[in-house]
């Protein structure tokens, strides 16, 4: 595993830290963008929390801020029409916005890695154990995520449940958000397997 020296990971936060306080500026609709906050306090302070009894790799904080990142610009415009997603109808067709799909795309393909991290350590899990057990958590987080939307919007603003819950009509939303976590942690870390046949990753 790499080491991570305080500087990187006070680097990352601060990179971050800044592109968040850009995005707080002026949101689409500032109670959903702070419904759509909730995790990222979360998160990052769980962090900060545990960087010194469990700080992560190199890579794992860049995939984890990259994740950030992408969901604090969804959250900007409330997950509406973001500025890239003109470009992203015409790369791949479809009525729907599509920048919704591709951050639930980048939770399996960034989120997977740094979760097959955290299980190697914590269970001392390798190989197919620790892939397989990766894929599964981030589908069991991505279905408590859309659980979690769902309650939020009931219980804090029934009235904004259609803008929070993003589902722009399509009544299989929260499944196809999901099939596409799964795809993309199943792709990342396939083609880390294949990287470790090939001894160009650590096991």
């Amino acid at each position: 595993m790499a080491t991570t020296k305080p500087a990187f990971p006070l680097f990352v936060l601060l990179a971050y830290g800044g592109f968040w306080a850009w995005m707080a500026i002026a949101p689409t609709n500032r109670f959903d963008w702070l419904l759509e906050n909730l995790l990222i306090f979360l998160c990052v302070g769980g962090l900060i929390g545990t960087y010194r009894r469990f700080p992560l790799s190199h890579g794992s904080y860049v995939g984890i801020a990259l994740f950030l990142a992408l969901h604090t610009y969804g959250s900007h415009s409330s997950y509406g029409a973001t500025p890239i997603d003109p470009l992203l109808q015409l790369l791949f067709g479809g009525g729907r916005l599509p920048y919704d799909r591709l951050v639930h795309l980048a939770y399996g393909v960034l989120l997977a890695g740094p979760i097959r991290e955290a299980l190697r350590r914590l269970a001392g899990l390798r190989g197919f154990a620790a892939d397989a057990l990766a894929v599964a958590v981030v589908l069991a987080t991505g279905a408590f995520y859309e659980l979690i939307e769902m309650w939020v919007a009931g219980l804090v603003a029934p009235e904004m449940g259609a803008l929070f819950l993003g589902s722009q009509g399509d009544p299989w939303d929260a499944q196809h958000d999901m099939e596409l976590e799964l795809f993309g942690a199943v792709a990342v870390l396939g083609l880390g397997v294949l990287l470790r046949r090939l001894n160009l990753f650590a096991k």
